[in-house]
This record gives structure tokens, sequence and C-alpha cells, in this order.
């Protein structure tokens, strides 16, 4: 079974405030780990992406942290940010996130219990972040 595995930073960066929203109002199983405190992280991403770019979200093996298959190359001159690579997402678009673990079987939560809703069921404030 796959397990979502983030790669992220502690020190400030947009957008991981917007994923750091984004899992609050969608619990969700993972394994994080911190490219500023880690250095193999910080080289496996780097590698990967070609900068320091977070959030990256992989899927990986169970007993894993790297992708469970290799990720699809970026394409020539394009940065990562908002490219699905199959099996890797680094610094998502709204509405990205959902698709990318829903396609891959993992499963994430709704709103954490007795959060208010705007009146017609849907979550206020930070939800549409990555919707």
């Amino acid at each position: 079974m796959p397990r979502l595995v983030v790669y992220g930073r502690s020190s400030f960066c947009p957008d991981m405030l917007r994923w750091g929203h984004w899992l609050k109002r969608n619990p969700v199983e993972h394994l994080a780990f911190d490219i500023d405190s880690d250095a193999e992280a910080l080289a496996k991403v780097v590698a990967w992406t070609g900068h320091r770019s977070v959030p990256t979200l992989v899927i990986a093996p169970d007993d894993g942290f790297d992708p469970i298959e290799e990720p699809t190359p970026l394409p020539a001159g394009r940065g990562p940010r908002g490219v699905d690579r199959g099996t890797m997402l680094t610094e998502p678009h709204p509405g990205q996130v959902e698709e990318f673990l829903e396609r891959h079987g993992i499963a994430y939560g709704g709103p954490p219990e007795g959060e208010a809703t705007d009146g017609d069921g849907r979550l206020g404030g930070l939800r549409g972040l990555f919707r």
C-alpha cells in the first residue's frame, strides 16, 4: 500500500504555509521530512526538482521514502511548481492536492470535528487555498 511522504521546511515558506492550512482542514496520514534540518532530505529534493522546492509530495512504498515509481521528467526549461509528475507533486496549485491523493488511493479527511461551516456545508476561510 503506498503512503504519502512530504518533504517540507521549517523556515518560512508561503507554499508550506498553504500546505499547513490545507492539512489542518484535510487531515492525511503522512511522513514529513524537513529539508532545513535533514541534509539527506534536502539532497533528494534538489536532485528531484533542481531546487529547494517545497512542499514536495511523494507517493512512496509503505516501507520507503522515495517515489514508488520514477517520476515523469520535468519538461525542458520548466520549474517544478505545480507539475504533477505521476508519483510526485511539488508546490501544488489550488485543486491539485485532492486529485493527486485520490488518484493514488491516499485517504484524507474532511474538516476536524466541530469545525464550523459557512451555512451550506462548506468550510469558510482557508479551505479554498488548495481547491
